[in-house]
């Protein structure tokens, strides 16, 4: 032994030298690598054989490393498996080490899945681009060919479509690209008009007789009138967007004070210009959308939604497809032409905390905090499946204990979101099919596994319903079905689906 080394005796009150640490860290990454290598199962014979291999070489390293230290620091580094004084290192602390390792492993390797992909509909296979784009003045009347759709469309939304119409292409000869219009089963208003949406097809492709469409939807119509061969005359409806009703009666002079970039200055230049009005602040609030852009950012915050629509028109349109709102509300939405109202309606719903229900037996079936984005167009988007059936599906990373059933085997052919197996599942207490289980196939990938509930068989309660009098948005009113109504009752006859196409 070293004449200079220390006694081993004192060892406990003598100075450590500076190289005891280094050792001593070395020893416990190797330690740990030995747990490491013992606990982790390898499929690959050849990862496990050279798994074995550096275990060896780390081993023969201690053994190395341990007769130096017993030649240089005696007592203080004695053994590979135990600490200081020959004493066991303690479980926790082992388990402590293995942990911290494995979760450095794993967020190294994770994988945040792109939200860009599902928007992509590639399970609709190579299609081909369509130029153009062809946008309709609004209150003119135009003639276009009509499809009947199962469910709302709010413009700005992407909608993959199966049309089983093989005229569909020689019937769309406009040099601005294809477009026709798309009206809603059995959503009727005060009118009893039909309402619709224009589509413009940008991506298509064939398959047989069926024409398979890349659309998206643009401006709200309601038929005129119902002519032969799948078309109609159609309204354009405008979309009003009114100014603030206080900056608006300000003059000129004044109007460049209402733009200040600090909101204090602007909330007092407003209280100043009520003082000059006949009516109180409190009647202007009522008009003001500060309220409900407030919480609007909460609601994306909750998300995690960063980038949205900072047109209001588009906004309003975005926000009735995101955010949890019964089947009334979201026609009284589509049928308004006004941004200002439709924002007073989503300013009604977001007061509520809504959870989703199965439609046939009303169990709960998610939270509205388990909704999130697995797609850039937001937690609500439209898809095709095989069949032609457009499901609009709504993402959760989890549903209820025990309120769904998986059925059948799970699937990759024709999934929504490439990467991800499918699993249909139903409601555990009617067997309604509610919607899929999305798995990722690789273990790295985030999120591991969601829920895609179809809106056709899910609707939302609040825990205190919202109750709407006739007073505030008098837009549903029942009235005898028009010849309109009954025409395109007609036409929705051939677009009808078997419950085996719906899944």
């Amino acid at each position: 032994m070293d004449s200079n080394s220390p006694n081993p005796q004192h060892s406990g009150s003598a100075p450590v030298p500076s190289g005891s640490n280094e050792r001593d860290i070395a020893n416990r990454r190797n330690r740990l690598m030995r747990i490491t290598q013992r606990t982790i199962d390898t499929d690959d014979s050849s990862r496990s054989s050279s798994s074995s291999s550096f275990s060896d070489m780390e081993d023969n390293n201690n053994e190395v490393d341990e007769g130096n230290e017993q030649g240089d620091f005696g007592a203080n580094s004695a053994t590979s498996e135990h600490g200081p004084e020959g004493e066991e290192m303690p479980e926790d602390e082992a388990a402590r080490l293995f942990e911290d390792y494995i979760r450095e492993r794993e967020s190294s390797a994770t994988e945040i899945y792109n939200t860009e992909l599902p928007t992509e509909h590639a399970y609709l296979g190579k299609m081909e681009r369509v130029e153009g784009v062809d946008y309709l003045e609004p209150g003119k009347t135009y003639r276009l060919p009509i499809y009947s759709h199962h469910s709302i469309v709010y413009p700005g939304e992407i909608v993959p479509l199966m049309l089983n119409d093989s005229n569909f292409y020689s019937s769309n000869d406009s040099s601005d690209g294809l477009k026709f219009g798309l009206v809603f089963q059995n959503q009727y208003s005060d009118s009893g008009r039909v309402y619709g949406v224009t589509c413009q097809v940008y991506e298509r492709g064939s398959e047989g007789l069926s024409a398979l469409l890349k659309t998206v939807a643009q401006q709200r119509f309601y038929i005129v009138r119902h002519s032969q061969e799948r078309r109609a005359d159609v309204k354009i409806l405008p979309e009003i967007v009114l100014p603030d009703p206080l900056i608006s009666c300000c003059s000129n002079a004044m109007v460049r004070y209402a733009y200040s970039s600090r909101k204090d200055r602007l909330t007092s230049f407003k209280r100043l210009l009520t003082q000059t009005t006949v009516w109180p602040q409190f009647v202007y609030d009522q008009y003001d959308t500060k309220e409900v852009m407030a919480k609007v950012e909460r609601f994306l915050s909750s998300l995690n939604i960063t980038s949205v629509q900072t047109d209001k028109v588009k906004l309003s349109f975005w926000l009735a497809r995101n955010i949890p709102l019964t089947e009334e509300y979201r026609k009284m939405i589509f049928c308004t032409d006004s941004v200002l109202r439709r924002m007073l309606i989503i300013n009604k719903a977001l007061d509520h905390m809504w959870y989703f229900i199965c439609k046939r037996c009303e169990s709960e079936i998610a939270n509205y905090d388990d909704m999130f984005a697995m797609s850039k167009q937001g937690v609500q988007t439209s898809y095709c499946n095989p069949s032609g059936y457009v499901h609009d599906t709504l993402t959760v990373h989890k549903t209820k204990e025990n309120s769904t059933l998986p059925v059948e085997r799970p699937s990759t052919n024709f999934s929504w979101f490439p990467g991800y197996s499918w699993q249909i599942i139903v409601c555990a207490n009617c067997r309604q099919h509610l919607g899929w289980k999305f798995v990722a196939e690789k273990k790295n990938v985030l999120p591991k596994s969601f829920y895609g509930l179809s809106g056709t068989n899910i609707t939302v309660k609040s825990h205190g319903d919202v109750k709407k009098t006739e007073d505030e948005f008098n837009v549903t009113a029942r009235t005898p079905a028009s010849e309109e109504q009954l025409d395109y009752e007609e036409l929705s006859e051939f677009d009808s689906s078997t419950d085996e196409e719906l899944y």
